[in-house]
């Protein structure tokens, strides 16, 4: 069956945007068909390697950026005209309303979404899913101003918390519906809203089967924890690394492991060498997901110190914390954000304070020493993982909603019309 839905990303598949891989996956274990469109390709080794299992056919958007190309323009150039032609009104009045805004790229975005419009009507898909509020949601406006497409947004902590709250607000209000990624979202998102779009949260699930407890949880002498997560400031390894460095000083036993890559990588290794944690905590840039479950089943504790960081960059609810808290690991986080959704202190794990070394030194110390508590606390997390986080029932909400999206408006009968007029003249 042709697919009635296009999906919208910026970049598409990306390493770091695992949720939206999954995500794709589920929906189309569960059914549904859908066609992938990306304003541009991964850079070179940043394809997410579980793409491979996605059916969904993708086509890469033509782009002028990052780099100029001509045959990129030339097709930008002619659907532009094409669409002139079609209908010149709609085509001005569109363009009229783009130049008025004060974005970044918007020239290329203009292009694009003219090009995404007419590609949208030849392939007969009638609405639009875009991840992201900024560029994508962006063109997902645009396309609609050109076509009429109807479109539906999920949005995400990073994109959101920004000063240009009317461009959101504007492209929430001509949106079918909002999925965000945690109830902290949500309730920001209502706030700004001068429109009855609605808003449902839709948490980034995980596939429980896959991330499942060991049997039996290998017992080691010395205790081992993980951490992972891009090395930016928001994941705050550097108050890891102190944490890690104030056990060292008390004499507390520990093999440390930090998975990951980013910009901040020989910054962190810069800083195990100061502190003098070589031989006590490995960082590790390069792992497959099913080397990292080999991890899971071996670990003592797994710690991230997430933080809102000085720039304003702040996530969701991390989902390296719903992995391990699904294999039962016990998990030290912080108190901000939608973590605490996901988290509730000595319940199914232990949240601290942003940016507190020594607060985190003492969660962790408190959790070695303590094996019972630890047990008791990990399995409360992949309870709740299950009760909550599960991709299935997560992704199924969204399904719905997306069918809800093409499906034709209900016509009523006679009577039911009758009923709705002598309810609006008993309101009025």
């Amino acid at each position: 069956m042709r697919p009635l839905i296009g999906l919208l990303l910026e970049t598409y598949p990306t390493v770091s945007e695992t949720f939206i891989v999954n995500e794709i996956l589920e929906l189309e274990r569960q059914g549904l068909d859908l066609h992938i469109f990306s304003l541009r390709p991964p850079f070179e080794g940043d394809s997410h390697p579980d793409a491979v299992n996605i059916k969904a056919p993708i086509t890469y958007v033509p782009s002028l950026l990052p780099e100029f190309d001509r045959a990129a323009e030339k097709e930008l150039v002619s659907t532009q005209l094409a669409l002139f032609e079609q209908d010149s009104d709609v085509y001005l009045e569109t363009l009229k309303h783009h130049l008025k805004r004060d974005q970044h790229q918007r020239l290329n975005e203009f292009l694009q979404a003219g090009y995404l419009a007419q590609l949208l009507k030849d392939l007969g898909i009638i609405h639009l899913h875009a991840h992201f509020a900024d560029i994508p949601a962006a063109t997902a406006e645009i396309v609609k101003a050109f076509s009429g497409i109807s479109y539906s947004l999920s949005v995400h902590t990073k994109d959101i918390y920004i000063k240009d709250t009317a461009s959101l607000n504007r492209r929430m209000a001509k949106a079918n519906f909002i999925c965000t990624c945690s109830e902290y979202n949500r309730c920001y998102l209502d706030r700004i809203s001068t429109s009855h779009t609605p808003i449902h949260v839709a948490y980034h699930g995980i596939d429980v089967d896959r991330f499942n407890p060991p049997p039996k949880r290998q017992q080691s002498d010395i205790p081992l924890i993980l951490s992972a997560g891009y090395l930016c400031e928001d994941n705050g390894f550097q108050y890891l690394l102190e944490t890690f460095h104030l056990l060292k000083q008390e004499g507390t036993s520990f093999q440390g492991i930090i998975f990951g890559d980013g910009p901040l990588e020989n910054s962190i290794r810069q800083q195990i060498n100061h502190l003098g944690l070589n031989g006590h905590v490995t960082l590790v840039s390069h792992i497959s997901q099913e080397q990292l479950i080999d991890y899971y089943q071996k670990a003592t504790l797994f710690v991230l110190p997430y933080l809102v960081s000085d720039s304003g960059n702040r996530d969701g609810i991390p989902h390296v914390l719903l992995e391990a808290m699904a294999m039962e690991i016990p998990v030290v986080s912080t108190s901000i954000l939608g973590i605490s959704e996901l988290m509730h202190s000595y319940y199914n794990g232990v949240l601290v304070p942003e940016k507190d070394s020594l607060s985190l030194a003492k969660a962790l110390e408190t959790l070695m020493e303590q094996p019972e508590l630890s047990s008791t606390l990990g399995k409360a997390g992949r309870l709740t993982v299950l009760d909550k986080f599960s991709l299935a029932s997560n992704v199924g909400a969204l399904k719905d909603n997306l069918i809800k999206a093409v499906q034709p408006p209900m016509r009523l009968t006679n009577q039911e019309n009758t009923l709705a007029n002598l309810l609006k003249l008993a309101a009025s």
